[in-house]
């Protein structure tokens, strides 16, 4: 998903631009006239041939389940690497699950989970490889939840559970409690924007890259508003919830609090989405035609 945004918000600059593609090119690349280089993460020679002769890098595929592919895909385009900034989609789940207040300095580990292994060791290989070459031209940029108009993002915020109107179970004993259980959000859109600014200003390190953050309550209360589903809320303290009631529920009973303002000292004031318009461009988006998603399932997945 992410790649797709940053593709059209780079040929929407005028840039010409080459996307990886497993399959059939997807219908927006082939009307924007973008070129397209057949490959897959699982081939790192296709790799190197769609980064030959370019004057950057975006990276933001990924694999979600297989870190090794992940890391292999990283080596091979680092290999390539030649002229202009390297831009790392990687993400804030490198940082495990952190308290307080977390910034590019807190601590990363490899320990979280599989995918954020392999996003510590791709930051990894990308800071020695410019290390040695003396290059300060790449930026691991740190996402956390990307929403925005893409029938990907739209399944990960409109739950089966919700379509089917059974109740959506939070953690939390009271309101007070409910509202400090919060994550933090980006738009695709937003995101692109950041993307095509790091390629002609990297930071040569990482930045955290979210626009806000949100409290799970008021996430799902307007996911219903917007979807009409029948689903209530039902808070519980967090030892009360079953498994199957909110698979990984120590994840929405956290209260950390990320900072941005070395994006904003980088970069400046980028305009973003508000929230409300955010969450309903993802809800309330429809693909066009079949052909388009078919096109989207083609290309590699993107981070989320």
């Amino acid at each position: 998903m992410t790649g797709q945004f940053v593709a059209q918000e780079l040929h929407r600059r005028r840039l010409p631009v080459r996307i990886l593609c497993r399959a059939d090119p997807p219908a927006w690349a082939s009307a924007a006239g973008i070129e397209i280089a057949p490959g897959d993460l699982r081939d790192p020679p296709s790799l190197a041939r769609a980064a030959h002769a370019t004057s950057g890098i975006v990276h933001a595929a990924c694999t979600f389940t297989d870190p090794a592919i992940d890391i292999a895909a990283m080596e091979a385009l680092l290999a390539a690497w030649r002229g202009g900034a390297f831009v790392y989609i990687s993400s804030l789940d490198v940082y495990g699950l952190a308290s307080g207040l977390v910034t590019e300095d807190s601590p990363v580990t490899e320990s979280y989970n599989d995918y954020a292994r392999g996003k510590v060791v791709c930051e990894r290989l990308l800071a020695e490889a410019a290390s040695r070459a003396g290059r300060s031209d790449h930026v691991m940029l740190r996402a956390p939840y990307i929403w925005g108009p893409h029938a990907r993002a739209r399944k990960r915020l409109v739950s089966p559970r919700l379509e089917d109107g059974r109740p959506i179970v939070l953690p939390g004993r009271d309101p007070a409690e409910w509202a400090e259980y919060q994550d933090v959000w980006i738009d695709a859109r937003d995101l692109a924007v950041i993307v095509a600014e790091s390629l002609t200003r990297p930071a040569g390190g990482p930045l955290n890259v979210a626009t806000g953050h949100f409290s799970w309550d008021h996430l799902h209360a307007e996911i219903i508003r917007l979807t009409g589903s029948k689903s209530p809320i039902v808070h519980k303290p967090l030892d009360e919830i079953a498994d199957e009631e909110l698979p990984r529920k120590e994840l929405y009973a956290q209260t950390w609090r990320f900072s941005e303002a070395r994006l904003a000292q980088h970069l400046g004031s980028i305009p973003r989405r508000p929230f409300d318009v955010t969450v309903r461009d993802t809800v309330l988006h429809r693909d066009p035609a079949p052909t388009q998603a078919r096109g989207d399932d083609a290309t590699p997945d993107f981070e989320s």
